[in-house]
């Protein structure tokens, strides 16, 4: 029965969401009611339960907690201070514009996971500026398209969470998956800034001149406030892993019970919100409607991840009841695939799935198995949960449907088209590289 709920559960999202063009929150709800009915006399009863283990679970306010957290980062203009700072570090190498984009997208990555949301905030600023020191419209928003996928293989994001809330999961850490994607989004951000080294030496970008570029030390005087923001990722990743944690755990000093209560991904959304308003209060003074104005327009963000997440949860639990974890793993067993060639064809499923659906929409429907059936040749579910995420970051870069690639090619004014061939040569083909790297134990991260 657990199996056969997972598959009805991916099927009527599926349908839903893409025949049948619903919102994911709403194509969600309704596989939830279908989940439950697979219980037969007993659907009642599990979506009882369900529920109630979704409006228990902290990942349901963490989600919305990081929304609000965009918003706030947003406003204050905390990112556009710390992009300065980029810029007077990468901005008189060659090509220091791209190089720049790419560490915008990599800062943007960390406080929000929309592969859209990054295109067009770094593309509004970078893509301009890209064409004006040499680059062509179709390499500038071929890197802002490719770049989008940080926001998904860098932790805080949503799909993150959905992944936190699928039966395969449990057990799991939402702090060290955490902490392990921060390591394998890294990789992911060293390719990419590769990736503009060679181009700048293929296409011939010259040095800027740099005569008007803030130096460094000037940057920092100016906007050093900004990068206080990492203190709030600090802190709760050292309270939650590492030398001081283990300390802190001692019965002597606090205890394990008590700091097994801190949850990173609570703290993270928290600390980094009021860190925000604090460095950007000078901004805010006597423009509070600006950030009024700001959560109004994400209120529908903030009910689509929020529903989202409840729905995936509590869907979650209910598969969980019926045995979808042994059921799943004693059939994959049974396949006996190689590991190399059963973690090709999950990473191969994972990017073909996340092309038409969102990244979200793909780890609602395909997380679950996808985490069992690398766990049958020895993954560990965090190095799984992490090496699916770097995979469905391919979502904004996957022609033809990505909406980064329409936005960038909108903002540098060029066919779309032009952008498919190198997005999938730069971007898609070697971040499934990087994610099968990943699962195979060869790019190590924290597990």
């Amino acid at each position: 029965m657990g199996i056969l709920a997972l598959l009805v559960f991916i099927a009527v999202t599926v349908v839903m969401n893409v025949p049948l063009k619903r919102p994911i929150s709403e194509s969600l709800l309704v596989a939830l009611l279908a989940t439950a009915l697979v219980g037969g006399k007993d659907a009642l009863s599990l979506l009882w339960t369900g529920v109630w283990g979704a409006l228990d679970n902290d990942v349901t306010f963490a989600g919305m907690a990081f929304v609000f957290m965009g918003v706030i980062v947003s406003a204050t203009g905390l990112i556009e201070r710390l992009i300065e700072i980029f810029n007077s570090v990468f901005g008189r190498l060659r090509g220091g514009a791209a190089y720049v984009s790419t560490a915008g997208s990599a800062a943007i990555g960390l406080v929000a996971g929309s592969t859209a949301g990054n295109a067009a905030t770094v593309g509004s600023v970078t893509i301009p500026w890209m064409k004006e020191n040499g680059w062509s419209g179709a390499r500038a928003a071929t890197l802002v398209a490719g770049n989008s996928g940080l926001g998904v293989s860098l932790p805080p994001n949503s799909t993150m969470f959905i992944i936190l809330a699928t039966p395969a999961a449990v057990g799991v850490s939402a702090g060290d998956v955490y902490v392990s994607l921060f390591a394998a989004g890294a990789y992911c951000v060293l390719y990419r800034m590769l990736v503009v080294f060679i181009w700048t030496r293929r296409d011939g970008i010259r040095r800027t001149d740099s005569r008007h570029l803030a130096t460094f030390g000037q940057a920092l005087s100016t906007g050093w406030t900004s990068m206080t923001i990492f203190v709030g990722i600090l802190i709760p990743v050292l309270l939650t892993f590492g030398p001081l944690f283990n300390w802190l755990e001692s019965e002597a000093r606090i205890g394990e019970s008590a700091m097994g209560e801190i949850s990173i991904i609570v703290w993270v959304p928290i600390l980094i919100s009021a860190i925000a308003l604090i460095e950007g209060r000078k901004r805010l003074r006597g423009n509070w409607g600006h950030l009024r104005r700001a959560i109004r327009a994400e209120a529908p963000q903030f009910a689509t991840v929020g529903i989202s997440l409840f729905a995936a949860l509590a869907a979650s639990n209910i598969m969980s009841e019926l045995g979808v974890g042994p059921q799943l793993s004693e059939t994959l067993a049974q396949l006996q695939l190689p590991k190399p060639l059963l973690v090709l064809v999950v990473c191969l499923t994972a990017v073909l799935v996340a092309t038409p659906l969102s990244s979200t929409a793909t780890a609602a429907a395909i997380a679950a198995p996808a985490v069992i059936a690398l766990g049958t040749v020895d993954v560990p579910a965090v190095v799984a949960i992490c090496a699916i995420l770097v995979c469905t970051s391919t979502e904004g870069a996957s022609p033809p449907v990505g909406a980064p690639i329409y936005l960038s090619a909108g903002m540098a004014e060029v066919s779309p088209q032009k952008t498919f061939v190198p997005l999938i040569i730069w971007f898609v083909v070697p971040i499934i590289a990087i994610a099968w790297l990943i699962a195979m134990g060869w790019l190590p991260i924290p597990s």
